[in-house]
């Protein structure tokens, strides 16, 4: 059953007898889907689908889950982390609205039990088609989850590289231009009372990217640069001979450390998204460290743009990944008042490609690594969205960016195209937001940055 239910204890009085737990539901609110339904006990929630994959800590009780509403006719699950399934969502336009008692106002409409979440529907219930939506519950919905009006709708083509602003009044000064080549004036990340961007459509949608649409057999091979950066020539040599442009999340250690591989990267046209400045534990156990507040999160995104932005003279592209592949939606959210996406990868897409023999649980081969992900290509491969490193402890030999050019070249005579994470988030409609507004969240220089 998918309804997610107690246990009937062993012949207990009738007046003793817990009532089973509301079915699992989920309705429309604006772009956002609403999951609404109940725990018994402290329970890791997983809702999965071939576009999203979120998770959330739920306590006792009700629990209300809001997500960016995934694509048309999309079927999800939701289950515990330990496996078990509580219900199947199919995310169409088409709701039920219950009938209300006579003499009764009729009460805000309610939708129609799951498919295999719950027993049949009540024969007071009747299946209708809610009205065609309206723009005006959208900005409305929006605005309740942001304080501030929301924008319009931007462009939702792939974001182009954004152009530098005209120079401030006051400019950098010689020797440190010379010694970092940047061109911005715009250098340490402002106080945490600014952190906060102008309004746009995804602000406060929680999005977590770990797939792109189907039928087009496309790959996302994404790079998280942290701290190191062994492999990294050999990475953009193997990409730019097969002209592919891809994501890369740059910590501001690595940029600070690896300037000039950070110029090439810019300048073949990869997307440079965000890492964090120094790669911290968010959320431990996808549950946030109190230690991490809104206000710490936001500084260490921005001091991370910050150093793009002395290098490069433009803020990095509007998606980020979190370290360690943990967060909550509470944290998305934050990044999100930056203009930030947050972007994962596709479930078992991790190639653990930094372990090294010594991590035996975790540790494959080069080779065993990328005829796993040729196996994956054959089996579901259409959106994956892939997780790779561009540091690497292990010999040359052992390094599966080794064999990756031939990984490539196989999967493109194969028919498979490699892209970027900007494509994947215009194909599925998501709202753009031009990173050049993040500029205004940055001091020029002189100013003293706040402490931590």
């Amino acid at each position: 059953m998918g309804g997610c239910t107690r246990k009937a204890a062993p012949a207990p009085p009738a007046a003793q007898v817990a009532a089973p737990l509301p079915a699992w539901a989920w309705h429309p609110l604006g772009p956002l889907a609403v999951v609404e339904g109940e725990v018994a006990e402290p329970t890791h929630l997983v809702l999965e689908g071939r576009s999203l994959r979120e998770t959330r800590f739920a306590e006792p009780g009700p629990v209300r889950w809001e997500f960016f509403r995934p694509p048309e006719g999309e079927t999800a699950v939701l289950r515990t982390a330990e496996g078990r399934e509580l219900a199947r969502f199919r995310f169409a336009r088409e709701v039920a609205q219950a009938r209300p008692p006579k003499g009764r106002p009729a009460p805000a409409p309610k939708v129609a039990r799951q498919p295999g979440a719950s027993p049949a529907v009540p024969p007071n219930v009747q299946r209708v088609a809610p009205p065609a939506p309206q723009p005006e519950p959208r900005a409305l919905s929006l605005a309740r989850l942001r304080s501030a009006p929301v924008g319009p709708l931007a462009d939702r083509r792939p974001p182009a590289p954004p152009t530098v602003p005209a120079p401030a009044p006051t400019p950098i000064p010689a020797a440190t231009a010379a010694a970092t080549g940047a061109r911005a004036r715009f250098i340490e990340p402002a106080p945490a009372a600014a952190h906060q961007a102008q309004a746009w459509p995804g602000m406060g949608e929680a999005l977590n990217l770990t797939r792109g649409p189907g039928g087009r057999k496309r790959l996302l091979l994404s790079f998280d640069g942290g701290s190191n950066a062994e492999v990294a020539t050999e990475i953009l040599d193997t990409l730019k001979a097969r002209g592919v442009r891809t994501t890369i999340f740059l910590t501001g250690a690595f940029i600070q450390r690896f300037p000039a591989l950070v110029r090439r990267m810019a300048a073949e046209g990869h997307e440079l998204g965000n890492h964090t400045m120094n790669h911290p534990h968010f959320a431990p156990g996808m549950k946030r460290d109190p230690k991490w507040t809104r206000e710490r999160v936001q500084r260490e995104l921005l001091e991370a743009d910050a150093a793009l932005v002395r290098l490069l003279g433009r803020p990095m592209d509007p998606y980020w990944r979190a370290p360690y592949g943990e967060h909550t939606a509470e944290v998305r959210r934050w990044a999100e008042e930056l203009g930030y996406r947050h972007v994962g990868w596709s479930e078992g897409a991790d190639t653990l490609d930094w372990a090294t023999p010594k991590e035996r649980r975790l540790y494959r081969s080069g080779d065993a690594i990328l005829q796993r992900l040729r196996q994956r290509l054959n089996r579901d491969g259409d959106g994956l969205i892939v997780l790779m490193h561009l540091g690497s402890e292990r010999v040359e030999k052992d390094r599966p960016s080794a064999g990756l050019g031939a990984f490539m070249d196989r999967a493109s005579q194969e028919g498979w195209t490699f892209v970027a994470v900007g494509t994947f988030l215009h194909d599925l409609g998501k709202p753009a937001w031009d990173p050049q507004l993040r500029l205004a969240l940055l001091q020029p220089p002189g100013s003293a940055a706040p402490g931590r």
